[in-house]
């Protein structure tokens, strides 16, 4: 009794161990597993797991075969002999299970007891094989055929392994050669033909972005050389050659990476970065990224990022959220570079150039939510100051290097750290560093100071309007504002009246702001210079757009907008680019007002040129122009309002917004037809480039509403609109966007043929979007295009049949099979008749389900277009013989038929007939069925039918009767 007592606990305590030690098995199977199998085993007792484990192998049970040999294992007292043949069972269990990489571990612990045991070799030869790790599982095969030359196994192996190994042999003596050709030219520094040089270099960045190449490349001392040759030249395109291969082998490989680190250096990377070249700048600061994201890990973090937001967007359960946390090595080498980039930014000697290029750096990884996470760090260094600085330097006063794009990247990095905060005590923190800046400025009695402080509080107010807001609101500051603005100099009169046009981007905060500076406005756009006036026309335009799309708000008097908006297109037209763009900016609050729509529309050449300027400017030009288009197609998000509610606010006597007469639907269409004929869609697919995923979802909009117009979806084809559509709903764009870019592809599909709007490879690709838009959520529009899309593709070949069944089409498909809403179900039946053509589908059907019994059932229902797809569909299926099984157990599956086979339409009693015929061929118990029913009667019936549109009815009809002859059930018809 005491021995049991004592020999359970022990076994629990082995249960517990094989849930911490076993991840494969699953915790509660093994907990259960020991328990119950308690008094088989005694203590200490290796052999009987052992066996156990064996047994179980032998049956197929491989997770408990797996739970045995790893308790074995657990055991102090076993002997090395044991563990020996354990591992290598262990490891036969792995292979089963697929674990490959758990069977090399196994077979390796195996071969520390015995190393030439010839089941660890082959066993370890396999799993190498499955991880595709083609070397090591030829040498195991080699050294195995060696030991044991008759063994039978291994013979199929190497003879699969040996030429794909010659050939690799073959591949890298030639790489070798190669790899040697290039280092000869790349490295000579007394080459007299500087063409085959830069030649060779090219070539080394070839190779340098493949895995076997590159590994060469580090291998032959590739980093070294590249160190003392290109780095050190004073040649510039040749050093930009050597940061260019140093960027491609950094690519996607953590060794390589800190290879670089470890013999190049970040200290010399972020020295050629401060030099004055663009070219130079760039290819550093794509280095110093691919060494932070690969040589950290940081990309593999980014995919389990990816993972746990899909999962929380399922409604799945997650975990906490996942921050980026880099091992010691990787946080070391990261701080170094955000420490130095921090210094970058105030530094005299760094170019404009490597400034831009350090706050790239910082905008793209600086955050802790999707970033590497230095924003911390960040707070506590003089970064905010420094980037305050740089969105205050004006290039007249030359306190440090800046380009014309340096301010707005200051402003987009200060917006990504102010974003970035978590807390109260963070956001503080924050405050109080812009605070003390401008502190400091505005007590300085230099007049400059004062200039570089609101040019500063501009860039900001495009950044974290809050921050921005409060400092405006500092004693002094608006006041110094509007004293700029009436000043003689036109600098000054320039940066007052961004700096007023800023911050009026909220209307609710900022009204009383702009109406004290509308005479300022207007003074200064009257008798400015063209660069204050264009600027003082966006802060009247602001004014002007408070109304939005309201006909009745009137901030403006009547015809000032229309005024304001002609200016606009003068300056679009004429203008140099930089004043080109305030007017798009203009343009974008003015274009709410449909008066300003219907004239801009008949502007052509203002909408071309509004089309070069998004083409050939920066992004934020992008933004305004595809901000125009969006209100010229009113594809703006629209709350519809219940009349109601309409109603009760009149009687309330509160203001109602009114629709204007010119945004009607006639006018609307006519201008995104003029639109069109203007080359709206090749400017949608040049603009469709930007890197800005709300530019990029304002481009869906657009689109939108260019296919809603089903005249135009051939010219959005034609114009290379469908491809950019599929680019928009698949990569970089809000989850909005993807979702409008979809629907616009789903249009299009709908009407036209799949095969010409989506030659090639895109006619798989457009499948993903459309199954996106079967989601719940989505609009039931949205949801009936997309089917009817998929029908359309579904019809096209089996590949793209396959291709919607990998997707997980068929679920998504069949989920609006059961809709309340006759419309989605008709659809999502039709789309799922097409889809039975193929055999995966056929296979889901012949499965114990219900899917058979739903379709038949649908056979029956009154709607025709249901009952068309639903026999088709059932048509398709039943040459199967499970299928036919299934039929005849659905209860009215004898009455269903009968109207099918008796139906007045041919496409219908066709199909009807078909099914039958296939019935009576499955076997003869289900021909016996239909035979002795009422159905075998109305089959003689149609066979007596003449008439040319139920001929093939007919012929089913007598190939059916012909099979019941054939089964003996019934007599042939003798002759008249």
């Amino acid at each position: 009794m005491s021995n049991l007592v004592l020999r359970v606990p022990c076994l629990l305590q082995m249960a517990l161990k094989s849930i911490i030690r076993v991840p494969m098995v699953k915790d509660l199977f093994c907990l259960k597993y020991w328990i119950s199998e308690a008094h088989l085993f005694q203590m200490g007792d290796s052999t009987v797991l052992k066996e156990e484990g064996n047994k179980y192998f032998k049956a197929g049970d491989y997770d408990k075969a797996l739970a045995c040999y790893t308790q074995a294992l657990d055991l102090s007292n076993i002997k090395d002999t044991e563990k020996n043949v354990i591992y290598k069972n262990r490891a036969a269990v792995h292979l089963k299970k697929g674990g490959f990489e758990l069977a090399v571990e196994d077979a390796t612990k195996a071969l520390e007891f015995a190393p030439n045991d010839p089941k660890a070799l082959f066993r370890r030869c396999q799993a190498y094989e499955g991880l595709d790790k083609v070397d090591e599982a030829f040498r195991d095969a080699a050294l195995l055929m060696k030991i044991d030359p008759s063994n039978k196994a291994i013979t199929p192996i190497f003879k699969r392994l040996n030429p794909i190994v010659q050939q690799k042999v073959k591949e890298q003596n030639s790489m070798t050669n190669k790899v040697s050709q290039m280092f000869n030219l790349a490295f000579d520094n007394k080459c007299e033909d500087p063409d085959k040089r830069k030649q060779a270099i090219n070539n080394l960045i070839v190779l340098a972005r493949e895995g076997a190449s590159a590994t060469m490349i580090c291998k032959y001392n590739g980093l070294e050389r590249i160190k003392t040759s290109l780095l050190e030249e004073r040649d510039l395109s040749l050093v930009v050659g050597g940061i260019r291969i140093l960027a491609c082998l950094s690519k996607e490989s953590k060794e390589r990476s800190r290879e670089i680190i470890e013999k190049i250096g970040v200290n010399k990377i972020m020295t050629l970065m401060a030099m004055d070249s663009s070219e130079l700048a760039s290819s550093c600061c794509t280095l110093l990224q691919n060494l932070m994201v690969y040589g950290s890990e940081f990309d593999l973090f980014t995919t389990k990022l990816e993972k746990y937001k899909e999962d929380k967007k399922k409604g799945e359960r997650v975990g906490p959220y996942p921050y980026f946390i880099p091992d010691e090595y990787s946080q070391e080498y990261i701080d170094q570079i955000f420490y130095q980039l921090v210094k970058m930014l105030v530094n005299k000697k760094v170019s404009a150039h490597g400034r831009d290029s350090a706050m790239e750096i910082m905008i793209k990884h600086i955050d802790r939510l999707n970033g590497i996470g230095w924003m911390k760090k960040f707070l506590f260094t003089e970064g905010i100051e420094g980037l305050l600085t740089v969105a205050g330097t004006l290039k007249v006063h030359n306190t440090i290097p800046v380009t014309e794009h340096s301010r707005m990247h200051a402003s987009v990095c200060l917006s990504k750290v102010w974003d970035d905060t978590m807390s109260d005590k963070e956001r503080e923190i924050f405050k109080e560093k812009c605070s003390e800046y401008f502190k400091d400025l505005f007590t300085d009695e230099i007049l400059e100071s004062k200039v570089e402080a609101i040019e500063a509080i501009s860039t900001l107010l495009q950044g974290p309007y809050e921050v921005g807001n409060m400092i405006l609101g500092t004693e002094g500051v608006v006041q110094l504002m509007f004293a700029l603005a009436n000043s003689e100099t036109a600098l000054h009169q320039r940066i007052a009246v961004e700096a007023i046009v800023h911050s009026a981007s909220k209307k609710n905060r900022c009204t009383g702001i702009l109406k004290e500076a509308v005479p300022v406005l207007k003074k200064l756009y009257q008798h400015g210079e063209d660069e204050t006036r264009v600027r003082a026309l966006v802060g009247l335009c602001k004014l002007g757009s408070f109304g939005g799309t309201d006909a009745s708000a009137k901030p403006m008097a009547d015809g000032s907008t229309l005024t304001l908006a002609k200016v606009c297109r003068n300056f679009l037209k004429n203008a140099a680019d930089d004043m080109r763009k305030w007017a798009a900016e203009g343009m974008a609050y003015l274009s709410l007002d449909a008066e300003v729509k219907e004239e801009l529309i008949e502007d052509t050449p203002a909408i071309e040129a509004l089309f070069d300027l998004a083409k050939r400017i920066d992004k934020n030009s992008v933004y305004a122009s595809v901000t125009i288009l969006v209100n010229l197609t009113n594809s703006y998000d629209k709350q519809d309002v219940m009349p109601e509610l309409i109603e009760m606010a009149k009687f309330a006597k509160q203001h109602v917004p009114e629709d204007h007469p010119k945004d009607a639907q006639k006018y609307l269409s006519a201008r995104i037809h003029k639109l069109a004929e203007c080359g709206l869609v090749n400017a949608l697919v040049a603009l469709a480039k930007t890197d800005s995923k709300n530019s990029r979802e304002l481009l869906c909009r657009v689109y939108m509403a260019l296919a809603t117009e089903e005249k135009l979806r051939g010219l959005i084809v034609q114009q290379g609109g469908a491809k950019s559509l599929l680019q928009l709903a698949l990569e970089n764009n809000t989850d909005v966007g993807k979702v409008l870019a979809a629907h616009a592809l789903a249009k299009v599909a709908v009407t036209m043929d799949p095969q010409v709007a989506f030659p090639g490879q895109r006619m798989y690709e457009v499948v993903r979007p459309m199954i996106h838009l079967l989601h719940v959520e989505r609009s039931s529009l949205q949801n009936f295009e997309a089917l009817l899309a998929l029908t359309n593709l579904a019809s096209v070949s089996d590949s793209v049949r396959n291709r919607i069944v990998t997707e997980d089409g068929i679920v998504a498909i069949e989920q609006y099979m059961f809709e309340d809403h006759e419309k989605l179900k008709v659809a999502a039946t039709e789309c799922m008749c097409n889809m039975v053509m193929n055999e995966k589908v056929v296979k889901l059907y012949e499965k114990e389900n219900d899917k058979v019994k739903l379709m038949l059932l649908y056979c029956g229902e009154e709607d025709i277009n249901l009952v068309k797809a639903a026999a088709g569909a059932v048509a398709i299926l039943s040459p199967s013989e499970i299928v036919c099984k299934k039929i005849v157990e659905v209860a009215p599956w004898n009455e269903i038929l009968q109207t099918l086979v008796a139906n007045e339409m041919a496409e219908l009693q066709h199909r009807g007939c078909y099914i039958v015929y296939n019935m009576m061929c499955a076997n003869k118990e289900i021909a016996e069925k239909i035979v002795e029913s009422p159905l075998f009667e109305i089959l003689m019936a149609v066979t007596k039918i003449d008439l040319p549109d139920r001929k093939k009815a007919k012929e089913c009809c007598e190939e059916a009767l012909n099979k019941a002859v054939e089964y003996g059930l019934v007599k042939p018809r003798e002759e008249d």
